[in-house]
């Protein structure tokens, strides 16, 4: 009687333990079946478009709805193309220039675009040109945001079959115009007043 006790107790560990192994493999598959496909949707939403390093870039032009600007480097500094002597404020410069150096698409919309108006790109928001050291442009053309809100439609260069999906928020550095890149004035100390002294010296 107690052997069979024993064995029954033996087969029933081992049904234990098989399923315990079952249940481990089915719990791994999962967690690296969705890992893969976390990481594939993370590849798919992040498309490199480009990248040009800081150094590299000679200049770089940007049309909006109300201004255009062609910016060139002299000395290590920003300046305006036709007007060199303009003050501009450096920082905001820079802004521009890391918003456009390295540029990464959310979504490819299409490959076969036939009708640019459908995304507002006949007309664009927004046109940006990046040229480096050797003279190699790129070229970006921004139209409509999209109904749902996940961002705004893009192609690059000359490829206006290839529309691309970027972040909404990257237009609104160049929201701007020449004055409000204008440095501010740096402010000037008042000479110091000096005590009226009598002719005694008192």
């Amino acid at each position: 009687m107690g052997k069979k006790v024993s064995k029954q107790k033996r087969q029933l560990l081992t049904i234990v333990g098989l399923c315990v192994l079952l249940l481990a493999l089915v719990i791994s598959f999962f967690v690296v079946t969705r890992y893969k496909d976390k990481t594939e949707k993370e590849a798919e939403t992040n498309i490199s478009l480009y990248t040009i390093k800081d150094a590299a870039i000679k200049s770089f032009h940007f049309k909006n709805s109300t201004a255009e600007l062609t910016f060139v480097k002299q000395k290590n500094k920003w300046v305006l193309s036709d007007d060199t002597k303009y003050s501009l404020d450096q920082s905001k410069v820079e802004t521009l220039i890391d918003d456009v150096k390295e540029m990464s698409a959310t979504a490819n919309v299409t490959s076969d675009c036939t009708d640019l108006s459908q995304y507002g790109l006949k007309e664009p928001t927004l046109q940006v040109d990046i040229t480096d050291n050797d003279g190699n442009k790129k070229t970006l053309t921004i139209g409509d945001e999209s109904v749902a809100g996940e961002g705004r439609y893009v192609y690059i260069d000359d490829e206006v079959k290839k529309i691309y999906m970027i972040a909404s928020t990257f237009t609104s550095d160049f929201e701007t115009t020449k004055k409000e890149l204008k440095a501010e004035a740096k402010a000037t100390a008042s000479p110091s007043s000096t005590p009226e002294t009598t002719a005694s010296g008192k």
